[in-house]
């Protein structure tokens, strides 16, 4: 066999191992009882891994490996590569989880539905979100529900022009007192959204506007503060803009009006 064929053999048996590696890729997430920690993987190690190893769910039904003791959750670098279509439940109910690390592996630009992915969480006491890509999403219920340590959110994010659902998103979240989002914020889709901020006491939009228990308890204050003249509960991540008086990530009349409101409101006080 000459040295010329002998190479293109070697080649093309590297480039048949290196196709069926790839094909036998797969996402799973493994937990760890030793270190009471999941870890999410996306290789064709897991018959190599130490701890029990489960499937990603489908559809909507609950992850298999809820109900075990899991202090940490991990995203491995390779799970950057995995494509999961719904993160229904991931999170729901780890009342012991304490860190997630890794977000950025965690690729949300297929999943559609986002129900309950972090409700319950009442350890976790910070959540970096900021990366998420939810354009295909549909389904928001309860995600953030019921997460009593969390005290601020970033989802300047997100693209909500296609959520249906976010009841109750928010609520119980007692301790919550800013909620970030940007111009991809949208509840123009929304068709349900009972209890949102239900029992959030502590949340202030980024003009002053303090929830209300007496307020409508839906969609009806999920977006930017505007001020008096547009109450929400949210705060603009780019609310640093000049010229935005009420902080609603863009310059227009609005502020004009809120501006003479403000300058009324202080003669006012200065006369009394």
């Amino acid at each position: 066999m000459s040295k010329k064929l002998l190479l293109r053999l070697v080649a093309l048996v590297a480039a048949v191992m290196c196709s069926l590696g790839a094909s036998a890729q797969e996402a799973y997430a493994c937990h760890s009882w030793q270190y009471m920690t999941l870890t999410f993987y996306y290789d064709n190690l897991r018959s190599t891994r130490t701890g029990t190893t489960f499937d990603l769910n489908t559809g909507p039904y609950l992850p298999a490996w809820l109900g075990k003791v899991i202090y940490h959750v991990e995203f491995d670098p390779s799970f950057a590569n995995a494509r999961p279509t719904t993160t229904y439940g991931w999170f729901f109910d780890l009342g012991d989880l304490i860190s997630i690390t890794g977000m950025e592996y965690l690729n949300t630009s297929e999943v559609t539905d986002m129900t309950a992915m972090f409700a319950n969480c009442t350890f976790l006491s910070s959540l970096d979100v900021s990366q998420f890509n939810t354009s295909k999403v549909t389904n928001m219920n309860s995600m953030f529900g019921a997460c009593w340590e969390l005290t601020e959110l970033d989802l300047s994010s997100f693209n909500t022009s296609k959520v249906t659902d976010m009841t109750g998103m928010f609520g119980g979240n007692s301790k919550m007192t800013t909620i970030y989002v940007g111009k991809g914020w949208s509840t123009a889709a929304v068709t349900n959204s009972t209890g949102m901020f239900i029992g959030c006491p502590s949340l202030e939009g980024g003009q002053g506007t303090v929830w209300n228990e007496a307020s409508p308890d839906d969609k009806t204050f999920a977006h930017i503060d505007g001020g008096m003249s547009n109450p929400g509960y949210f705060t603009a991540k780019n609310s640093a803009l000049y010229g935005d008086v009420n902080g609603d990530g863009s310059v227009d009349i609005n502020d004009v009006t809120d501006l003479i409101i403000y300058l009324l409101s202080l003669r006012s006080q200065i006369s009394d």
